[in-house]
This record gives structure tokens, sequence and C-alpha cells, in this order.
């Protein structure tokens, strides 16, 4: 009994700092694992203002809170730290208290010879090899018995010598800009960024602002101005020099000079004005005839949208209550009796759910993809060239990336068959190199052209068998409509191209007309039970797969000065009707 007494009492006063969490912040660090970095414009001058929580129940007591200036982490945890370490309690013992420290006073082995000698003014530390202090919380018991003191710690990091300056500079020319790459003077040194400066080539040393400020993780940059703003021009020399900053704020001396001198580069719309093509662009988003377009779209969608919500109060009731409904249609229908019957009256007995239990379809939902592979070099411009000396197959060289395409349609009407008209819209881009205006030979230069097409279109669609037996799968289509599309030509800074010496500017707008053969294969034809429940469930009336050929002529209807987007390709996509 007294043994038992005595282990109670002794689980009573054991120190509750066993059981503590300790919070240590400071302003200069966060998340899980505080870093602090001071460097040599900090170090004399740099208050960090340290804060911290050691819990609800704490201190006791019986428990103290103290202030622990450490080399090592390990004396966080120590009662008594050796000198030169300090110690000292806390100047509150709340739960929840700060300190505002001078980051010099942080350094605890500034004497010759020590770990860090002259202290702020230390040469031989950088970031590759930073010293490093701990600011250590610690509480630690006071009673009788004794205990482990519980503690948290930031590291304060100092490097005081300025980083390697970057090294192996390599110029690439460009179109009024230049792509610098270069290697770190010393991997092991903990970068942040890098400063790029761009002068003339007579300009003297670095400026105050750089031409471009890029994170450590990379080693290059395109830069397409001097330090004072000015674009950069093609045949000028320039100065090129680059500078490391530390994560510590130590900036590195320049790196050794680069020279490099823009060049002229043809993009594609300037592959295409030189060879005489004829479409100057200009049109842009800006266009009346742009705008008068959009707006038959949008009076489309806004039909489309009206349709489909005064159908959406014609559909049948969904899940528990649309189930019940159909099994009344069927007890109306005979359904008993064909359940009873032979299995071959089945088919007809889904048949006669598949007409009459449906609303009329109101809207078409397509996806579309081909390749798309525009008739640019069909301008009579180029027609006695061969094709391997035309523009476009000079920066593109055969490319026919994919072309992305959605069609939404209202279903208007259904006498036999369905008739629909609505909107479509798409994307496509290609990229392919510029040429070296002095060689006509590839260059680093990226070339990109985009297309937008977007049209009105007219369908006709043969689904009156497909309405009338569900397991007959296809159903042929014809397609018909007015396009147009916005098209964009970018030089390798990432601009639109222009035509400085003959007029013109890299986009506009290509207007004419589409037309499409096609079939769709009706995926409920595979099985109408699981296409009823979708029909339930969320709606879909029917799911295609399609193939269609079409024939699109964009070229302003024969006129000049238009880029000729035309092409004819199969098309491949899936449609849901609703």
């Amino acid at each position: 009994m007294r043994n038992a007494l005595a282990l109670c009492a002794v689980a009573l006063l054991v120190p509750l700092a066993a059981r503590a969490q300790i919070a240590l912040m400071s302003d200069q660090s966060s998340g899980t694992s505080p870093q602090i970095y001071i460097g040599k414009a900090a170090c004399s001058t740099k208050v960090i203002n340290f804060s911290w929580d050691v819990g609800s129940q704490h201190p006791t007591i019986a428990e103290e809170v103290d202030i622990i200036h450490a080399r090592s982490s390990g004396t966080c945890s120590t009662a008594n730290p050796p000198a030169p370490d300090t110690f000292k309690p806390a100047p509150s013992q709340t739960q929840t208290s700060g300190e505002p420290v001078n980051a010099k006073d942080l350094i605890l082995d500034s004497a010759d010879g020590g770990a860090f000698p002259g202290g702020c003014d230390n040469t031989d530390r950088g970031s590759a090899s930073p010293y490093t202090t701990y600011y250590c919380i610690q509480l630690k018991p006071t009673g009788a018995l004794g205990g482990q003191p519980v503690s948290a710690f930031i590291p304060i990091n100092f490097a005081t010598k300025p980083p390697t300056p970057p090294v192996n500079l390599v110029i690439t020319p460009g179109d009024q800009h230049l792509r610098v790459d270069w290697s770190p003077g010393d991997t092991g040194e903990k970068l942040a960024t890098y400063d790029v400066h761009v002068l003339l080539a007579d300009g003297g040393g670095v400026g105050t602002n750089p031409s471009a400020h890029v994170s450590s993780a990379s080693t290059n940059a395109d830069v397409t101005t001097t330090d004072d703003g000015t674009r950069l021009q093609d045949d000028v020399p320039y100065q090129l020099q680059v500078v490391a900053n530390d994560a510590y704020g130590n900036v590195s001396q320049p790196s050794a000079p680069a020279t490099g001198r823009p060049i002229r580069i043809l993009d594609f719309y300037g592959v295409y004005r030189d060879q005489g093509g004829s479409a100057t662009g200009g049109g842009g988003c800006s266009s009346t005839a742009a705008a008068a377009w959009l707006a038959a779209l949008a009076l489309i969608a806004g039909l489309l949208a009206r349709r489909r919500s005064s159908a959406r109060g014609a559909r049948p009731l969904r899940g528990r209550a649309g189930r019940a409904r159909s099994a009344k249609h069927w007890r109306k229908a005979g359904g008993a009796a064909l359940i009873a019957g032979l299995a071959l009256l089945a088919p007809a007995a889904r048949a006669e759910w598949h007409v009459r239990d449906r609303p009329p379809r109101f809207l078409l939902v397509g996806l579309k993809i081909d390749r798309y592979d525009p008739q640019i070099d069909s301008e009579a411009a180029f027609s006695g060239k061969p094709s391997y000396q035309r523009p476009y197959f000079q920066i593109f060289r055969g490319r026919a990336p994919l072309r992305f395409q959605l069609e939404v349609d209202w279903e208007v009407a259904h006498p036999f068959g369905s008739i629909l008209l609505g909107a479509t819209v798409g994307y496509w881009q290609n990229f392919g190199k510029g040429l070296d205006a002095a060689t006509g030979l590839p260059s680093g230069d990226t070339a990109l052209l985009d297309v937008i097409p977007i049209g009105a279109i007219a369908t006709y669609r043969f689904d009156w068998l497909a309405d009338r037996w569900p397991r007959f799968p296809l159903i042929p289509y014809l397609q018909v409509g007015l396009m147009r599309a916005l098209w964009a030509s970018f030089s390798g800074t990432g601009a639109v191209s222009r035509d400085a010496a003959r007029g013109g500017r890299g986009s506009g707008w290509s207007s004419g007309y589409t037309t499409a053969l096609g079939f769709a294969f009706n995926l409920d034809a595979i099985d109408p039970e699981l296409a009823r429940e979708a029909f339930i469930d969320a709606g879909i009336q029917r799911t295609s797969l399609f193939a269609e050929y079409g024939w699109t002529r964009l070229d302003g209807f024969h006129s000049a000065n238009t880029l000729i987007l035309s092409d004819r390709a199969w098309r491949f996509g899936l449609s849901m009707e609703f």
C-alpha cells in the first residue's frame, strides 16, 4: 500500500513539460522547417522578432521558460549549456511571449581562428558553407524530481561572402531578342535568382535595372530590351552580363561579358509576305464583320438556351418517379401481356417505349477532331514555286496538328429525320522554326500559327429508322454552313507578326463556307435498355460516334488579300442528343 501511494505521488509530481508542444516562430521564416538566412548587408542591422507558445497548460509552477543561443541543436535540450552558448530565463514566464534579437548577437564564435572569424565582417563563409547557430526556447522542469526539458529551435544561417559569378555565357541570336545561357559559378551555393543585364556594346558596366530577372531554377533567359527599357534592334551589338543573387541577399560580381547581335528572322507571316502573299491582316477581333458574325452566333446560342428551357419542362420525371411513370405507361400499353408472351416480342416492346415515352429531342452537342492542313500555299502568288519552297511548307514542314471543334445544334424539327441549326467553334495551332533572313536556314526562333474557326451550320440527319428500331445503328447526315476563321501568326518573341517593309499585320479573318457528309453510329443500338437508363437518369436520348468527310472553303469567297485556310479532311467525334 505504501509503495502504491508513493507511485501515485510520483505520477502527480512529474513535470508537465514532458507533454508540452512548443511552437516557435519568427518574422523572418515560415513553414514546418523554418530557416533564417542572414547575409552581409543585413548582418549588422537586422532585428529578428521571435515569438513562442508553450501550450495552454504551461508553464506550471514547477516549470521555467528559458532562451538559449546555441551552436548546436542538441544544446537546446541541455539544462546547462556550455559557453560560449548563452542561457537566460525568458522575459515573460507566460504561455505566449516573444523577444526581438539583433542578428549579430546570434554569432557566438567570432574570435580569430573560430568558426566564424570577423563576425559580420567575415569574408570566407558563403552560401555553400554557411555559419549556423540556433535560437532555442526551452521548457525546463524545476521541481525536486527534475525531468527532461522540452525545446524548439530555429536555425540562423550566416553567409557574408558574395556568391561566385556565373560562367560560360552562350548567346543565341533571334529576331529583336537574344537568348543567353550560362552555368552557375559554384553549384554548391544556395542561389535565389539571377539578373541579366543588357547594354549597348560600348555602354560600360551593368545597369541598375536588369533586363531580365529569373529564378535560380533557370540558367537561361530571353531578353528583348536593354537595362533602360529600349527594345533590341537587329544587327546592333549588345553586351550581356549575368549576376547571381543568393538566398542570403548577397550579390555576385558580374560575369565575364558576352556580346550578341540580334538578327532578322522570318516567321511564317514574314516568309509569306516576302514571297508575295497578299493577306495584309489587321482585321483582328475589332472588325465590324467579325462583330456581326459573333452576334449571330450569340443569337443562336440564346435560341438554344430558350429551346432547352422550354423542353426541360416537357421531360418525363427522372429517378424513382420516372420509373414509376414508365411502369404506368407499360401497363396502359399491355406491358404485362408482353412480358408474359414470347421473348421474340421483347424488341417490339422496347421499340414501343423508345418511340412513345421520350419527348422530342431538342439539343445535340458534339466534339470532333481532325488533322488540319490549311491550303495556304495554294495562293496564286506561289503557283510557280515547288511545294517545298512555298511559305507554309518552309516553316511548318508538312506538320498537320490536330484541330478540336465543339458543335452545338438546336433540333428545330423532326419531319422525316431531324433538321438542326447550330454553331461550331474550334482551335488549332501549328508550330515551326523561323528562317534566318540571311541564310534561309531554320533558326532557334519559334514560329506559331493559330486558327480559331467559328461557324453557323445547318444539318439534316436521317435518323427516322433509328427512332423506330432501337437496334438500327447507322444515321447518315449532311451538313452545310458559313464559316469564319480568326488567324494569327506569332514571332519568336511571342508578339503578333508584322511586315514593316510592305505593311501588314499577321492577324485577320478568312471567311467562307463548309460542307460535310457523314455517318453516325448509334451506340444505343448496342444495348437499348442501358440507353433507356441513361435517358431516365441523365436526360441523354442518344449517344453516337461519327465520321464525316468535310470540305471547307475559307478564301474570302475568292477575294484577294485573304489568307487561304481551306481544307478537306476526315473528321471523327462523339455526339450526345438531349
